[in-house]
């Protein structure tokens, strides 16, 4: 019995040695870089590529083979579809849509998950974000791109606590939740989620402590000293230019 656990912890060593090893690490750049590349993307999405830096997010994260990735608010798939190249044919990518979404037989981007070759390994799913529930221990990765400051908005009405405990149940130990939003002024309310879609990341690391997250990373590569933070996301003069704070959390 000693011999089988000794050999099984040095296996356990060995592998984690090579996960972290600089080769495997080339090897998943090189396999990100190619996901983004991939000539078959969407062009409305490889065109957002210079202000989102899709690649370094992702690597960022840690996002590899046979990871199972949820996609939160997919619509049009801009990461679904260079996760899908990542996760592979062992991998999962759960692209998430809001259900009137689901409701409609023409919706033309669950239609372009079913005809698309290299989405083959996403699956839908519909569901508003109250209404939003995920098996336990499912998921290696939860991606919420500019859309933490929506738990903050009137209409959706969303119960915060909930969907962040949904979130950490469904994560399996270790795994890890992307967050990145629209910057909002420093010591700004939520209520700037509901008036110019924008978040004080101090609110973000709030929350997801108070959920039982614990921060393990940031990034400022989407940084924009030059956005008006007191413009709305959607205001011609910011739109797509906006200035981002990039999260990274991790499940205990």
């Amino acid at each position: 019995m000693v011999t089988k656990f000794l050999k099984i912890s040095l296996a356990y060593m060995i592998f984690s040695i090579f996960s972290n090893s600089p080769v495997h690490a080339q090897n998943n750049d090189a396999l990100i870089d190619a996901a983004v590349a991939n000539p078959n993307r969407m062009e409305a999405n490889k065109v957002r590529d210079p202000l989102r830096k899709p690649g370094e997010v992702i690597k960022f994260m840690g996002v590899g083979p046979g990871d199972t990735v949820l996609d939160m608010v997919s619509n049009g798939g801009y990461y679904a579809e260079i996760l899908a190249g990542v996760v592979g044919k062992n991998g999962r990518v759960i692209a998430h849509s809001f259900q009137n979404a689901g409701m409609d037989p023409d919706n033309a981007y669950a239609k372009y998950i079913r005809d698309t070759p290299h989405m083959s390994n996403v699956v839908p799913i519909y569901a508003s974000f109250n209404s939003l529930d995920l098996k336990e221990n499912s998921l290696d990765y939860v991606f919420l791109i500019q859309n933490f400051h929506d738990f903050y908005f009137e209409r959706f009405n969303v119960d915060v606590d909930r969907i962040l405990g949904v979130f950490r149940k469904a994560l399996k130990p270790g795994g890890i939740m992307a967050v990145i939003d629209h910057r909002a002024i420093d010591g700004s309310p939520s209520s700037t989620g509901n008036t110019v879609h924008r978040i004080d990341p101090a609110i973000v690391k709030r929350d997801m402590a108070k959920a039982g997250f614990e921060l393990v990373g940031e990034l400022d590569i989407l940084q924009n000293n030059t956005d008006d933070l007191s413009k709305s996301v959607f205001d011609e003069s910011v739109q797509g230019k906006t200035s981002r704070f990039i999260l990274k959390f991790r499940n205990p």
